[in-house]
C-alpha cells in the first residue's frame, strides 16, 4: 500500500506531508474539498467533482488560484506515483495560509494550500448498516449551507457521533419541518413499489456525483425515479432503502433505528446495473475527459 501526498505540487509520503498551523484550514475549516475514487485507474467522475469544487468555492467567496488543467494534473501524476489498482483519492484547497489567526478574509494574503491525498482503496464495510435517525438542529455546527461541501464538517462529525452511541453505524438526519435529508457523507433513497426515491435537494442536502450518476442510469434504463420530500413514515414502509456515495455505490440499509429493513428485488437490479453503468462510463467518458483536462493549459 502506497500512502502519499501532494501539498502544493510537491508528492511525499503520507507520514511527511505538512501544512502550516497558519493555514485557514487548519485555523477554521475555511477549505472546500472532494473525494473520489478510481476505476480501472480512471479518476472517475472527475469532471463532476471537479464542478462542485468550483460551486463549492464560490460559494466561500474562494478564488482557486490552479486552473482545472494545473489540479488534474497533479492529480494524475500523484496517482501515478502511488501505483495502486484502485485508488481513494481526496482534494482539499484551502484559502491558504494567513499573516494572524483572524477570521478576517483580509489576512489571507498568499495563495491557495492545494493537497491532494492518496490512498489505496479500502474495502468495502461488511456487516450490516444501521441507521438512526437523528434530529439536525440540535446538533452543532450548522450553519453553513449543505450544498457546500467545505472543510466545516463538525456538524456530520457530531451527527455519525451521535448514531454510533446509539449503535448504529450512519446517521439519517431529520429537519425541523420533519423532512429527511441525508446521511453523514451519503445520499439517501427508498424503494417504493417500482420507483426510485430521493430527496429533493430543496431538503438541505448535498447534490452528490454519485446521486446524480443514479438519476441519469434510472432516466437511460427506464426505471421510476422521482425526487420528492421523504418523511419517517415513508422510509419505515419502503421496500427498501439505500444509500449512495462515491466511495460506496449503491449499498442497502439493513436497519432502522433497531427495525430490520426489507430488500426488494429492484434493489439487486439497481446494484448490477449501476456497476455496468460506471464500468462503461468511466472508459466512455471520463478516460478522454481527464486525457482532455490534462492537456488544457
Amino acid at each position: 500500500m502506497t500512502n502519499l501526498c501532494n501539498v502544493d505540487g510537491r508528492i511525499v509520503p503520507e507520514a511527511e506531508a505538512t501544512v502550516s498551523v497558519m493555514d485557514r484550514g487548519f485555523l477554521f475549516g475555511d477549505s472546500v474539498y472532494e473525494v473520489i475514487r478510481t476505476r480501472a485507474g480512471i479518476p472517475f467522475a472527475w469532471p463532476e467533482h471537479l464542478a462542485r469544487l468550483h460551486r463549492s468555492a464560490a460559494g466561500l467567496m474562494l478564488e482557486l488560484d490552479l486552473s482545472d488543467g494545473a489540479l488534474t494534473r497533479r492529480l494524475v501524476d500523484t496517482l501515478a506515483a502511488a501505483g495502486n489498482r484502485d485508488s481513494y483519492v481526496r482534494v482539499i484547497v484551502t484559502r491558504g495560509r494567513g499573516t494572524a489567526p483572524n477570521i478576517d478574509v483580509s489576512y489571507a494574503t498568499g495563495p491557495n494550500t492545494c493537497v491532494i491525498l492518496v490512498r489505496e482503496l479500502p474495502p468495502r464495510r461488511s456487516g450490516p448498516s444501521h441507521l438512526a435517525i437523528v434530529p439536525r438542529q440540535r446538533l452543532p455546527g450548522h450553519a453553513l449551507d449543505p450544498s457546500i461541501k467545505s472543510g466545516s464538517y463538525v456538524h456530520n462529525v457530531m451527527g455519525l457521533a451521535e448514531a454510533r452511541s446509539r449503535g448504529a453505524t450512519d446517521c439519517l438526519f431529520v429537519n425541523t419541518d420533519g423532512r429527511l435529508s441525508e446521511a453523514s457523507t451519503a445520499n439517501l433513497w427508498i424503494i417504493s413499489g417500482d420507483t426510485v426515491v430521493t430527496p429533493p435537494l430543496s431538503a438541505g442536502l448535498l447534490a452528490g456525483v454519485t446521486r446524480g450518476l443514479v438519476l441519469e442510469m434510472c432516466s437511460r434504463e427506464g426505471i421510476p425515479c422521482v425526487e420528492r420530500d421523504l418523511f419517517e413514515s415513508d422510509v419505515r414502509g419502503a421496500d427498501a432503502v439505500f444509500l449512495t456515495a462515491t466511495l460506496r455505490d449503491i449499498a442497502p440499509v439493513d436497519i432502522l433505528d433497531g427495525a430490520p429493513v426489507r430488500h426488494s428485488a429492484l434493489l439487486a437490479e439497481l446494484q448490477a446495473k449501476f456497476t455496468a453503468f460506471c464500468d462503461a462510463r468511466a472508459e466512455q467518458v471520463y478516460r478522454p475527459a481527464i486525457d482532455a483536462l490534462v492537456a488544457s493549459p
